[in-house]
């Protein structure tokens, strides 16, 4: 199983990382490889059966006040 998911990241990788450097997208290739790497290492992780903390109410937390700094009058 841990093979099936870095052939399934390799072959993303060599999906779109030719696009990107063939139009000298340097900045964009390096946070592709970044998050890239970063999801390749929680499904290694997943796949292993390490048990993940749960992160949603973070998250929620987080884009709540993004929302509302964005929101025009608050």
């Amino acid at each position: 199983m841990i093979l099936l998911v870095v052939g399934v990241f390799l072959l993303l990788f060599l999906w779109e990382a030719p696009g990107l450097v063939a139009k000298e997208y340097w900045r964009e290739l390096a946070v592709f490889t970044i998050l890239l790497l970063i999801g390749l290492v929680f499904s290694l992780l997943l796949v292993g059966g390490v048990e993940l903390p749960y992160i949603e109410s973070f998250w929620i937390k987080v884009f709540a006040k993004v929302g509302k700094a964005l929101t025009p009058g608050s």
